[in-house]
């Protein structure tokens, strides 16, 4: 029985139930057609060798004899993605064309036509830079997917300097539209309809609609003031092995104030999510839009950094520390993985726009890996003074009412209103009634807590000292004020 099982195993993983299907067509080739009791011996036959292929993976999944970097990754893959192929046109975009060259290929249109002579940019501390001559004919032309080439070097020496040095043989680097683009070519590139996934809750609700579409298998992990708790993914996985329950091949986690608690995921439980990513065969998608506004003494160390498999992209943006709407982020991971979410871009948004990325590469060529850094400095201690006055200004007027976690990093302070059963109608009809906007908790469940949630998120991001305490305020009066009429 045991070769027998492991002899459909061997035949579904790598014939993909082709070679069944193709023995069963000759058995039966002498009729005209399949009657009932053959197609019923079919339908079998595809179960049988679905449910060994599904036996196949999860064996595979869970096997850590094989220690190493992974060589292969068409295991992640979902149908799509290995449909995907490059584009021609934008592949003849990556090729040098020497001074005496001549193009009759790529269809773009001439920079002189274009109307602009010179973009000048000038920056709060007095200094300037210009875009123009030959510059500024790139930043107006089509780039390649991967993004303008300058700026690609001196991102890649960021990630060295910050996250470690990395084998740019193995891996690589993609300029995106902000780390959303990232995130939805990775979701799209491994995930089906109904695939498990595993994720934190609360969870940043711009994610949750971007995993709506697949409706996912959420394995959900509670947070504690130190982020997921990788205990409880042990457990959760573990059942599902006991369960015959596929396994997820795509962890998503934001560590870093995280979006909407504001909590850090500790050093040693990123090392220990790491190791069960290892073991159980699943890849890590680190959205870290906010690592540079974290609140901590120390910066802590990023899954990237620890990656010694290549089982681990990275997604990060300009957008909290030079600029939202230049919509420049970069996506850092194994070249295999890369090149799919390049193939992704290349049929989608070709590239991100030329403009921004010149700006803000020239913008770091001004500084300098030095300047930068004293720049990340001064987006810190804007928060963290932020921070401080939203949580007294909480001090003062909530503590009867609300609880919450002093956030560790990033824009959000996350509040419980454990005198209310809901928080729907306090957020979205009598704030807002009282011209206040703060946000119901209800978005960033992704669905798996009870209908009634009794939390709200306070972003101190952009209100004034005077506008933090006035605001505070008004919401322990209208929480108050539910309470007394039994909202």
């Amino acid at each position: 029985a045991v070769e027998v099982q492991r002899s459909f195993t061997y035949i579904a993983g790598e014939f993909k139930m082709s070679l069944l299907f193709v023995i069963f067509r000759c058995k039966v080739a002498n009729l005209s057609s399949i009657d009932r009791t053959n197609k019923k011996l079919l339908q079998t036959l595809v179960s049988l060798c679905q449910k060994c292929n599904d036996s196949s993976t999860r064996m595979a999944s869970h096997d850590t004899s094989q220690q190493g970097r992974i060589t292969d990754y068409n295991y992640f893959f979902n149908t799509k993605a290995r449909r995907r192929m490059p584009s021609i046109l934008r592949e003849l975009l990556k090729k040098p064309l020497p001074p005496q060259g001549i193009t009759f290929g790529v269809g773009v249109p001439n920079v002189q036509t274009f109307p602009f002579q010179e973009i000048s940019v000038k920056l709060k501390n007095g200094s300037s830079y210009k875009i123009d001559g030959k510059d500024l004919e790139v930043a107006l032309q089509y780039l390649p997917s991967l993004g303008y080439p300058p700026l690609l070097k001196q991102l890649q020496d960021l990630q060295d300097k910050i996250h470690g040095p990395q084998d740019w043989t193995k891996q690589s680097l993609m300029v995106t539209s902000g780390s959303s683009e990232a995130m939805a070519a990775v979701f799209d590139m491994i995930l089906t309809h109904g695939d498990p996934i595993i994720i934190a809750i609360p969870l940043y609700s711009g994610v949750a609609e971007m995993l709506r579409p697949y409706n996912p298998q959420y394995i959900g992990l509670e947070q504690d003031k130190d982020g997921v708790q990788p205990h409880q993914l042990r457990r959760l996985l573990e059942e599902r092995v006991q369960e015959d329950k596929p396994l997820p091949k795509l962890m998503y986690i934001n560590p870093t104030a995280c979006n909407p608690t504001g909590r850090n995921l500790s050093l040693q439980r990123r090392k220990e999510l790491y190791k069960i990513a290892s073991e159980y065969n699943f890849l890590i998608l680190e959205d870290d839009p906010y690592y540079f506004l974290s609140l901590m003494e120390e910066d802590t160390a990023s899954l990237l950094s620890m990656d010694v498999e290549g089982r681990v992209i990275r997604a990060e943006s300009f957008s909290k520390i030079l600029s939202s709407g230049l919509r420049v982020g970069f996506v850092t991971g194994p070249s295999p993985l890369i090149r799919q979410i390049e193939l992704h871009i290349q049929v989608s948004s070709l590239h991100t726009a030329g403009v921004p990325q010149v700006i803000v590469s020239k913008l770091l060529k001004s500084w300098d890996h030095e300047g930068y850094l004293q720049h990340i400095e001064q987006v810190k201690k804007f928060y963290r003074e932020r921070r401080d006055l939203m949580v007294a200004a909480c001090n003062r007027y909530l503590k009867d009412v609300a609880e919450w976690n002093v956030p560790t990093g990033g824009m959000f302070l996350w509040v419980k209103v454990p005198v209310l059963k809901d928080t729907w109608s306090l957020a979205m009809k009598h704030c807002m009634e009282k011209h206040l906007i703060v946000v119901p908790g209800h978005p960033f469940t992704a669905g798996l807590t009870p209908p009634q949630y009794n939390y709200i998120r306070l972003s101190y991001s952009l209100a004034s000292p005077e506008q933090m305490d006035k605001g505070v305020k008004l919401l322990a009066e209208i929480i108050q004020e539910a309470v007394k009429n039994g909202n």
